[in-house]
Formats: C-alpha cells, sequence, structure tokens
C-alpha cells in the first residue's frame, strides 16, 4: 500500500493545492503544520534544514518525537520532527508519512526559491549582502524599530586608503583583502547583526536592538579585528585599517536620516585620521559645509 492511500483523495488534493499557494519556506510550512495537526493528534512540528540557515518551530516541543529526513531525487531537503503527547499509533504514523509525501515537490521548489532570492541579494565578491539588499532590509529593521520601540544602530566603515592597495599591488589582491575584510567582520558580529557591502571598499553592519554605546563598542571590537589582520595574497602579507562612523535611530527618523548621520559619522572619523570611531554626537561637531 502506498503512502498517500493512508489520506483520502479529498484530503491529498486540498493539501496539494493549498502548499502550491506560496514559494515562502515559512508559510509553506505553517500551511503543512495546520494540516498534520488537523488530521494527528500532535503538539507541534519543526522543520530543520542547517545549510539553508532554517530553524522553524511551530507549536509545543516535547514528548514522543519522530524525524523525517526529506529528499527528492538525492538532494536533502531537511528533516521534519512532529511532536505528540505519546507515542502515535502506526495508523498516525502512515498519514504522517503520506502528507510528507506530498511535501516534498513543493518544498523543493520553495528551497530553490529562497537560494534564488538570496543569491540575488548577496555579493557575488565578498557573499555578504549587497547594496541593492541594503535599502530594504533597512527600511524593514527601521520600522520594526519604531514598531517596538527597540533601539537600531548603523555602523558605515571605509578601508582607510584602498585604493593604493589596488595601485601598489593590482586589484586581484585588492579583492582578496576585501573578501578577508568581510570574513572578517562576521566573524565580529552576533546573529542578529547584518552585514552588507555598501561599495567599493565601504561596508555596513545593521544592529538591531542595540544603542549607541553598544554600537560603538561593537565597532571598536571590529575596528581592533581589522587592524591585527594579516591580509595573505598572492605571496605578499598586508595590513588594513578602517574608518568607522556610528548613529543610531531617533523617534522621528527613517532609514534615509539613520544612513546621513551614519555618513557623516565616518566622514568624521577620516578627518580625526583614519583608523578610528566616530558617533554622530562627534559628527555634530563638523563645520556645517561638511554635514
Amino acid at each position: 500500500m502506498s503512502p498517500s492511500s493512508y489520506i483520502n483523495s479529498e484530503t491529498a488534493l486540498q493539501l496539494v493545492s493549498e502548499l502550491q499557494t506560496t514559494l515562502d519556506v515559512d508559510t509553506l510550512i505553517g500551511i503543512f503544520s495546520q494540516r498534520s495537526r488537523a488530521l494527528m493528534d500532535l503538539r507541534g512540528l519543526q522543520y530543520a534544514n542547517p545549510p539553508a540557515g532554517i530553524d522553524l518551530s511551530i507549536g509545543e516541543a516535547g514528548g514522543h518525537r519522530l524525524d523525517y529526513p526529506l529528499e527528492l531525487s538525492g538532494q536533502a531537503l531537511g528533516i521534519v520532527s512532529i511532536f505528540s503527547a505519546k507515542a502515535l499509533p502506526a495508523q498516525q504514523k502512515k498519514t504522517a508519512e503520506a502528507l510528507l509525501a506530498h511535501l516534498r515537490h513543493p518544498l523543493r521548489n520553495a528551497l530553490a526559491y529562497r537560494e534564488a532570492i538570496n543569491a540575488s541579494a548577496r555579493d557575488a565578491l565578498t557573499g555578504v549582502n549587497n547594496r541593492s539588499s541594503f535599502h530594504s532590509v533597512l527600511d524593514r529593521e527601521v520600522e520594526l524599530s519604531h514598531r517596538h520601540g527597540a533601539p537600531l544602530s548603523l555602523i558605515m566603515l571605509d578601508v582607510d586608503r584602498f585604493k593604493s592597495i589596488n595601485d601598489k599591488h593590482g586589484h586581484m589582491v585588492g579583492d582578496v583583502a576585501l573578501k578577508s575584510i568581510a570574513e572578517c567582520l562576521l566573524s565580529c558580529i552576533r546573529d542578529s547583526d547584518i552585514v552588507f557591502r555598501y561599495g567599493g571598499e565601504e561596508f555596513c553592519i545593521a544592529l538591531a536592538n542595540t544603542s549607541l554605546a553598544g554600537a560603538k563598542k561593537l565597532a571598536e571590537r571590529v575596528r581592533r579585528a581589522l587592524e591585527i589582520l594579516v591580509v595573505r595574497a598572492y605571496g605578499k602579507r598586508l595590513h588594513v585599517t578602517a574608518s568607522f562612523g556610528v548613529a543610531t535611530l531617533e523617534a522621528d527618523d527613517d532609514a534615509v536620516h539613520l544612513v546621513e548621520r551614519a555618513d557623516h559619522s565616518l566622514y568624521r572619523a577620516k578627518e580625526l585620521g583614519r583608523n578610528r570611531i566616530a558617533t554622530q554626537e562627534d559628527a555634530a561637531k563638523l563645520p556645517a559645509t561638511h554635514r
């Protein structure tokens, strides 16, 4: 007997129709969870796909757990875990298998779409988020900050005298330097922080739930890490430094004003001698012609 025979054709058709309405992984798993819990005595469901950075839980964990690794045509799609107060009877286990059989194709499509969207938002050289994704992400973070009354800060950093690296050693060495710098930034930040390559040798870090003081502290950690970084490229060993501008969202701010203040702070750091940090308070001391 095939797995799909453990649910009737009307239920299967309705499930497939609903799963085909979205390419968003979270929404897809939500639909699947709702259908599964209507047919089985479940407390909760979890979907984990570590390579894709997905760990989604719906309902309650704990109790009896069954793990179902999913794959399609040799492609691993992650693991769906279902939780129940007690061990499920054999019939409900077969129902779970039947439902999961209908999840595989929509899930593969949703994962492929997610990968394509993520790829379009990544900088091809460094692998961090690119400038085209910066504004949409920052707009979202600003909206969330205002809605929940949580602080939001932004760090802008520019590699000091990067042009001289390209002029002296060539662009291939410069590219290796940018990759090394991006890796250094990623090693310093928290999981909740978001790094962007803003353009050329300039990067931004968006920090949710972070005050100006907290952002300045993180900027100092990154500054020190870059200061001791050794870039190895084509037999050469290079040292780099960067200048940092730090700003935090204010009550009547939008993303544009936040970026402007971070940029002014960065300019101030360069004016003060590079390889240092300036905040929006420091930038306020700039002459009006520079602000």
